[in-house]
């Protein structure tokens, strides 16, 4: 069952999931209390009002400088050291920096981020097997000064970059790769000193260059969103995702309009959240809300199950009702198999499914 898994060569787990198996030294050495102050509501003003899903890792942290592919012999029930899980999870909103075999990795060697995010929306279908496209943008605000600018990162792989282009009076560089049957584009922009921003699509990185510039609109995720009552901000990785049921048609993974080839069908499903704080042992919560009442009755017939097979039951979920409609899941997260799987599933529940 996870040798599938393993075989995905998409940019968004060959950093994600098969990064675990680099340990950065650099990271292990920054601790997690000299975190600096990051105010989320401007953050979350920078991304399109419609934006569905977020996901947030705060830092101080660094990024692996390299891709490392898993290897097919590597032992499934290996338990993960607990700067392994953390380092998986704080590159969880960056995956798109991964781009391109991870030709960006190398200018932030070394750089420490104190915060990485990711605002998502509008999921569809591929072509045939592989990641679902999306619109989004991943953004990693750093403690320190970049030591280039996005003219000589293009000149330096000039043999990559399709082309620079200027959006929202920013240069912004542009890649496309093939991933399995569809062409991804990718667009990197630096917009200030400590900051880079690598989007999926122009429009998405458009409106958030120009908020980034002073543009004013309404911010993604507003504070009357039941889903921020179950998310503490101030851990080191959290995620929302608010269901947007004008893409229902359009959407696999939305839980409106019955069964689809990515989701959990429920038409009176609202959204979820996921907090991960390693300080607290190796097991990750996913909050899921619902207006229908009673799905605390039957918590392993929703999305939480995680399909019910024997890979979910690996997972040691315990369901907890918090208030009708709203129910956690708790899920042990020891070892590479039970990660594996873990975040294989929880990425679809972001919009970020994998076909395969």
């Amino acid at each position: 069952m996870l040798k599938p898994y393993r075989r995905t060569g998409f940019a968004i787990l060959t950093l994600v999931v098969f990064s675990i198996l680099e340990t950065s030294q650099l990271a292990a050495q920054e601790s997690p209390q000299k975190r600096e102050s990051i105010h989320l509501q401007e953050v979350l003003s920078w991304f399109p009002e419609d934006t569905e899903t977020i996901a947030v890792a705060r830092g101080p942290f660094v990024l692996p400088s390299t891709t490392t592919p898993i290897k097919e012999e590597e032992n499934e029930n290996r338990v993960l050291k607990d700067r392994e899980l953390a380092e998986l999870f704080e590159s969880l909103p960056l995956s798109l920096f991964g781009f391109k075999d991870g030709l960006l990795l190398p200018r932030l060697k070394g750089k420490r981020i104190l915060l990485g995010i990711e605002g998502s929306r509008h999921f569809r279908p591929p072509s045939g097997l592989g990641q679902m496209p999306y619109e989004g943008c991943a953004i990693a605000l750093l403690a320190d000064n970049l030591d280039d600018d996005i003219t000589s990162f293009a000149k330096n792989n000039r043999k990559a970059v399709l082309r620079v282009e200027k959006t929202a009076n920013q240069e912004v560089a542009v890649f496309q790769e093939k991933l399995e049957n569809d062409i991804w584009t990718t667009f990197v922009a630096f917009p200030n000193k400590r900051m880079i921003a690598v989007a999926t699509n122009r429009d998405y990185l458009e409106e958030v260059l120009a908020r980034l510039g002073g543009k004013k609109g309404n911010r993604a995720l507003p504070n009357d969103l039941p889903e921020w009552k179950y998310v503490n901000t101030d851990l080191q990785f959290w995620g929302l995702r608010h269901y947007d049921r004008s893409q229902a048609n359009m959407d696999p993974s939305s839980p409106f309009g019955g069964k689809k080839s990515a989701n959990d069908p429920d038409e009176q499903s609202i959204g979820l959240t996921l907090i991960f704080d390693h300080s607290i042992g190796k097991s990750a919560k996913i909050t899921y809300l619902s207006d229908n009442k009673s799905i605390g009755g039957r918590p392993d017939e929703t999305l939480l199950s995680m399909g019910k097979g024997s890979e979910a039951a690996a997972l040691n979920i315990k369901y907890r009702e918090l208030e009708p409609g709203v129910v956690e899941g708790s899920y042990t997260l020891n070892n590479l198999r039970q990660v594996e799987f873990f975040f294989f599933v929880f990425l679809g529940m972001l919009g970020h499914a994998v076909y395969i």
